[in-house]
């Protein structure tokens, strides 16, 4: 019987094995008898699972998945070598790097490279104009425009400050005409009291209703390249002049104009294109509902490249009489020219909030041929100068020049005005917006309120922002409503129904509280002003600073590393850091303690290695109610076998393997995820527990291994690595295959001898026995006479023997022989199939007396590891 098999494997690993022998029977001369083998149960014992519904004797069985096994590692390898063969696109070809080929490659990368920058740079760059472009996508009006074009009615249709048509009590806007397209014409109601027909003027009040071109006129021109174009130029309004925007329109230099009405029914906004520069222009004359006009004159640089574009705007203005003198509304403010009866105020600010409405950067006025003619105050805008114009005279002043070279008194005739935006660069797509705001609201001489902050200075926690609030005083010497403006630090304003406040006296002091919009501020500090604005829109002219700093309890926490079975610090500033709290952060003024409730979910466990997160309650104990903040700790657990860095840790644990256990792997990405597995590796981040996923970067261990210790290092994504040892032992040398049994003699049987010569029976199969050597170490395979050949009481000897390559015989009963060694091959096949060498049988002269029967024995098989 076979000793030491293990039934749990599918194929033998014992390093004995036994073989059973049949002699055929010994029968007189001319006897005939038949071969006979041992009967199944004196087979081998093997695998009953592996005969089971299979026909195949044990060994058949074996041989036959050994030789499936092998065919298909074979085609593995073939596999694997025409996968190794193709290029694998994502895997770099690796060349020598001094070849002219890799040099040309690097050559044609780098040029390929720089053309995809081009590229993408010049698709980034390249905006390409299309029909029916409207201009930039922001609209600073905020309306709602109908998307129908109306350009072609733009003689009749008209809007109003209230949005109606035909009240004879407010003025109307045409935008454009049939001659000068959008050019806005302005009535001061729809038909002239006295003479019954349609009035033509931009102003509140008209000339003669019999001139061909009513006063005020508007020109827009641009600046481009640090020049004003021949053709695209403020003019002498006439005309046959053809040196603006509204005669390119006219001329069709300036194409796909189109006109669009607001839903309100109170303003216009006219779209077109310039073919010529590769601009677009939007045209915006919107009324409010006083009357006043907001104005807005935009540029769109449709260019593949930037380039540095300004605008510039005149006008030929007519205020009850040409002789009107102009004065400044304040620096940067904008300038009135006042009449009889009527003062038109041309403001650079919005009027409700006061701040700015677009880009204009400098204006000047005067006599309106002077400053028009390029030699004068036109000579001042062209080429982008700098310098400052009438935009830093105090408000009051008489700004009138015509020079502005060599300044004049004031002029009071045939009044007009220029104004210009320092040219911008803008990138292919970008805009540059202008605005103005236009009113014949007659200006009261009054003087402004005064508002005093009671504390400028306000702290509160993020989540309190919504109770903040402004306290303080105001006082107006002339009335007694109004209201508070907060002016934010995106420079957003207050509504103005915010805020509101009544003195109920004239002069008198009253507290006032201004509620401040959470949404408006950040976390940090926040800069704010204040001023009170009176029922006559008269604005307070000294600013009140407001700070206010907004908090989010809190601090960072640092985090901890300890040994499996250490403590966490309880020392608070090992804990955490960098503390944000509303008060000094004193001891006695907050609290830092264990949150027990644990709302991270990952509960400490300092038995074993891993991420961790120790809650922590931080309190502001001095605030009503106390605030508080959680602030997760992590905490890194670590032993022997964990490896860290700033960032990231590494865990992997040595152990222990065999030979089977890993040959019975496919590749080597299976012997790495064996390798994973069995050292429980795993790699995180130190500050937040985030994986940090392991591979193996290098190990010594094949996956044909014999017995030793081996070698593996273990990565995470972060770098950081950690070598293990893998101990390997047992089941790498062993015997997998012997013969169930070796039978002699003829298969009619064997005539005895009559003499004492020497004879050898007939070995009637090859015999073969197959060792499996993982580790490729050096191996004797011997073999003995276990069970001499008996029948019955008849028993021989001195007859199994072992003849080796040199006809050297050994006795097979007198102990061990042995008959084949390796060491290189993983596998190898001790095979006799000369039948007069390996195991044989030999009658010889002593064995004269044989008596006639078949005699069965066993071979002990023993394999042993040798140097």
């Amino acid at each position: 019987m076979m000793k030491g098999n293990d039934s749990s494997k599918k194929r033998w690993v014992s390093t004995v094995l036994m073989t059973g022998i049949v002699l055929a029977g010994m029968v007189p001369a001319g006897a005939v008898v038949s071969a006979v083998s041992r009967n199944d149960s004196t087979i081998l014992t093997q695998e009953m699972s592996q005969l089971t519904n299979d026909p195949k004797s044990g060994f058949e069985k074996i041989t036959a998945d050994a030789d499936a096994q092998k065919a298909k590692e074979e085609a593995s390898d073939v596999t694997d070598k025409e996968t190794i063969a193709t290029e694998d696109k994502d895997v770099p070809v690796i060349k020598d790097e001094g070849t002219t080929e890799v040099k040309d490659e690097v050559k044609a990368k780098e040029e390929s490279t720089k053309n995809d920058e081009k590229t993408a740079a010049d698709k980034k760059e390249a905006v390409v104009p299309t029909a029916g472009y409207d201009g930039p996508k922001t609209d600073p009006t905020g309306t709602t425009w109908i998307e129908t074009d109306i350009s072609a009615s733009s003689a009749t249709a008209y809007v109003s400050p209230s949005g109606a048509q035909d009240r004879p009590d407010e003025p109307v806007l045409y935008f454009g005409n049939k001659t000068l397209k959008f050019q806005p014409s302005s009535l001061t109601n729809n038909k002239n009291y006295v003479t019954g027909k349609n009035m033509s003027s931009w102003t509140y009040v008209g000339r003669s209703v019999n001139e061909m071109n009513p006063n005020p006129s508007k020109a827009y021109g641009i600046i481009i390249n640090n020049a004003i174009p021949a053709d695209r130029g403020y003019h002498y309004f006439d005309p046959n002049v053809t040196n603006s925007i509204e005669t390119a329109v006219q001329s069709g230099k300036i194409t796909d104009y189109k006109l669009y009405k607001n839903t309100a029914g109170t303003g216009f906004k006219a779209t077109m294109y310039d073919t010529s520069y590769n601009l677009s222009y939007t045209f915006i004359e919107m009324y409010d509902g006083a009357g006043g006009l907001y104005s807005y004159f935009s540029i769109t640089n449709n260019d593949t490249k930037s380039r540095a574009i300004g605008a510039v705007q005149a006008a030929d203005t007519f205020v009850d009489d040409d002789n009107v003198p102009i004065r400044s509304l304040g620096p940067d403010a904008g300038f009135k020219m006042k009449g009889d009866n009527h003062t038109l105020n041309y403001m650079l600010n919005n009027p409700l909030d006061g701040t700015k409405l677009g880009g204009w950067t400098n204006y000047t006025a005067g006599k309106y041929t002077d400053i028009m003619d390029p030699a004068y105050v036109g000579n001042y805008f062209i080429g982008g100068a700098l310098g400052e114009g009438m935009e830093k005279s105090q408000a009051e002043k008489n700004i009138t020049v015509s020079n502005i070279n060599t300044p004049t008194p004031p002029i009071t005739a045939d009044s007009g005005f220029v104004i210009k935006t320092n040219p911008e660069s803008l990138k292919p797509g970008e805009s540059l917006t202008n605005g103005s705001y236009l009113t014949y609201k007659e200006i009261a001489t009054t003087k402004p309120p005064v508002a005093t902050v009671t504390a400028p200075i306000i702290n509160a926690y993020e989540d309190q922002a919504d109770a903040l609030e402004i306290k303080g005083t105001v006082s107006d010497p002339d009335g007694t409503k109004g209201r508070i403006r907060i002016t934010y630090p995106d420079k957003t304003t207050s509504a103005a129904s915010e805020n509101m406040y009544d003195t109920g006296t004239v002069g008198k002091s009253k507290d006032y509280t201004a509620k401040i919009k959470r949404s408006k501020l950040k976390l940090g500090v926040n800069k704010l002003t204040v001023i009170a604005i009176d029922d006559k829109e008269n604005e307070q002219t000294k600013v009140v600073p407001v700070t206010v700093t907004l908090f989010n309890l809190g601090a960072t926490p640092i985090p901890q590393k300890i040994d499996v079975g250490g403590k966490v610090s309880t020392v608070e500033t090992e804990l955490i850091k960098d503390m944000t709290i509303m008060g000094t952060p004193t001891p006695n003024a907050h609290t830092l303690e264990i949150d027990g409730s644990n709302p991270s979910g990952k509960p400490l466990d300092n038995s074993a290695v891993g991420f961790y997160i120790q809650d922590m309650l931080l309190t502001d104990t001095v605030v009503s109610p106390n605030k508080v903040a959680k602030i997760p700790v992590p905490v890194n657990v670590t032993d022997g076998d964990t490896v860290t860095d700033n960032t990231s840790a590494v865990y992997a644990k040595s152990f222990s393997t065999t030979s089977d256990a890993i040959s019975g792997l496919t590749g080597a990405d299976k012997l790495n995820d064996f390798i994973l597995t069995e050292s429980k590796a795993k790699g995180w981040i130190l500050a937040t527990g985030a994986d940090s996923a392991v591979s193996v970067k290098s190990t010594t261990l094949p996956i044909i291994s014999g017995g030793g210790v081996y070698e593996a290092t273990i990565w995470n994504a972060n770098g950081k690595e950690i070598t293990i040892d893998i101990t390997v032992s047992g089941d790498d040398l062993k015997i997998t295959a012997a013969p169930d049994t070796m039978s002699y003699g003829a298969s009619t049987g064997v005539m005895l001898p009559y003499s004492s010569e020497d004879f050898n029976l007939q070995r009637k199969d090859i015999a073969k026995v197959s060792i499996s050597n993982l580790g490729k170490q050096g191996w004797n395979l011997s073999a003995k006479v276990s069970e001499p050949l008996r029948d019955g009481a008849n028993t021989l000897t001195g007859v199994l023997k072992y003849v080796d390559t040199n006809n050297v015989v050994m006795d097979l009963d007198s102990g061990s022989v042995i008959v084949g060694s390796g060491k290189t091959e993983t596998t190898q096949d001790i095979t006799w199939d000369d039948p007069k060498q390996g195991i044989i049988a030999n009658l010889n002269g002593s064995n004269t007396s044989l008596k006639v029967g078949t005699y069965t024995g066993e071979i002990e098989w023993t394999l042993t590891s040798a140097p």
